[in-house]
């Protein structure tokens, strides 16, 4: 996967999602590079320094069609500055995702793209931004599979079965989303990725 050849897809950030996301990839004919903190299993090491204006570490990554942000981007600037540091070196013929919060959202009911959310939130502040750059933001809902599984979270949520059916239709149980079925909430997303796949 260690390669700065062009690639249609750049997964910043290849922690839980990429688990079903690289298969994904795979299978379809994308081609993509992913990175991690230390490089570890081929990925290319990367890690996002908010203080640091310096393009040394993005000239180690590879040109991409579109851009996926996976860890938490944070308050006025984050956005902005990532990709701006990545075109610097690559060009602004890039398309950007960022994958976001539903904890930013304050319905108390059911919530979708048009509901009310905390705007001085710094997720929601980042964002914003992202949008504003003409980016994509998904706010994936109650992920689950291989190590996210209820069973190990739900116990801080309600410690009894009558508590859990209480809580139902609160935040913490707006949707549930598998890489099987692969649905998700979208607050916004301007941009979709189609790959010009050659016949």
């Amino acid at each position: 996967m260690l390669t700065l050849d062009p690639v249609d897809f750049l997964i910043l950030g290849a922690g839980w999602t990429s688990n079903f996301l690289i298969p994904q990839l795979k299978s379809s004919s994308i081609t993509f590079a992913a990175t991690t903190t230390t490089g570890h299993d081929g990925t290319i090491p990367f890690k996002y320094e908010p203080s640091s204006s310096s393009t040394s570490q993005y000239s180690k990554l590879p040109s991409a069609k579109t851009v996926l942000v996976t860890f938490p981007l944070k308050g006025k600037g984050q956005s902005k500055q990532i990709t701006s540091l990545y075109r610097q070196v690559h060009g602004d013929q890039n398309n950007w995702i960022q994958l976001g919060s539903t904890g930013i959202f304050s319905a108390s009911h059911w919530n979708d793209c048009s509901s009310p959310y905390n705007t001085e939130n710094e997720r929601a502040v980042a964002e914003d931004e992202m949008l504003e750059l003409n980016g994509c933001v998904l706010n994936l809902a109650g992920l689950y599979g291989g190590e996210r599984d209820p069973k190990n979270w739900v116990t801080r949520v309600a410690k009894t079965k009558d508590e859990v059916k209480g809580k139902k239709g609160e935040r913490q149980f707006p949707l549930f989303w598998s890489p099987v079925d692969s649905k998700f909430a979208t607050r916004s997303c301007s941009i979709a990725y189609q790959p010009q796949l050659s016949t």
